[in-house]
């Protein structure tokens, strides 16, 4: 048996299965979202089984994140909410008083309050506020190797520092939501009584008559899945950080674009899933 020994012979190729050739194919944007997408699922899959196999220990720091994301969180969801809102609820009740039903506002505002501006605008004012907050923390530890040094002391740093981030985010993305949509349907009444020359009793009047059980239960499923994609992303583009200053500049903005992007598609996702399970919404009653 002789030993091959010239450099320059040929060796066979090494057989790569099917989904890595298709991976070494795809544009390298294309590659990277899917990486992202793939270790933001591992990290979530480690969140849920520590917090399962543990259920106890977390949870005071998950109370401690709450009334500082309530803190940071509750003037610019406010904002947000109600300035958006005031400006098409007038336009809404000018566009309806043409057609001579101006008292239909309660109707609409029910569409879209509830079901698209308030978890629309929630949604943007929590990630551009506690998302871009969260990713520049982990990302500062990472650079100082903050989070190398919580390992050597055996201390777990997704279940001290992640978890009951990503925990507080999503609770407080469906609170937030629930005052934003008060908030919306209030300045609508604004807009309806005090501006315009509808009744508050009519107002309010069609509105519990157009709001419906998926009604709530499809803009409680919507802001879960918000919030807890934006606690995610954020977690992973900030531990994944480097590059110094710079990466973690670059691992926030990754995170906030990621996250408007997601605020779109689950939008549109759990829309058109909860308006073909239930056609009644459709209705305008």
């Amino acid at each position: 048996m002789t030993e091959p020994t010239s450099e320059t012979e040929d060796y066979p190729e090494r057989v790569l299965p099917a989904g890595g050739r298709l991976m070494q194919a795809t544009p390298s944007g294309v590659q990277r979202v899917v990486s992202d997408v793939g270790e933001s699922g591992r990290l979530l899959a480690r969140m849920v089984s520590t917090a399962v196999r543990q259920p106890r220990g977390y949870w005071a720091a998950t109370r401690d994140e709450m009334y500082s994301m309530l803190r940071f969180c509750w003037l610019p969801v406010t904002l947000a909410v109600g300035g958006f809102t005031f400006l098409i609820a007038n336009y809404a009740y000018d566009l309806l008083s043409l057609l001579g039903a101006g008292n239909r506002l309660g109707t609409y505002f029910v569409f879209a309050s509830i079901r698209e501006i308030s978890p629309f605008c929630t949604g943007m004012a929590v990630a551009g506020v506690m998302g871009t907050a969260m990713t520049a923390d982990l990302g500062a530890r990472r650079i100082r190797e903050e989070l190398d040094a919580l390992v050597v002391l055996g201390v777990d740093a997704l279940r001290e520092l992640v978890l009951p981030r990503v925990l507080a985010i999503t609770v407080m993305m469906v609170l937030f939501n629930i005052l934003g949509s008060v908030l919306g349907i209030g300045v609508a009444l604004v807009s309806a009584t005090w501006l315009g020359d509808t009744s508050p009793g009519a107002y309010m009047g069609n509105i519990f008559g157009a709001l419906t059980v998926p009604e709530l239960g499809g803009t409680l499923i919507k802001t879960l899945g918000v919030g807890l994609f934006i606690g995610v992303v954020a977690a992973h583009k900030g531990l994944t950080a480097k590059g110094g200053a710079e990466g973690v500049g670059r691992a926030v903005n990754e995170a906030v674009v990621l996250s408007f992007a997601a605020i779109w598609v689950i939008n549109f996702v759990v829309n058109a899933t909860m308006l073909g399970l239930f056609p009644e919404m459709l209705m305008n009653r």
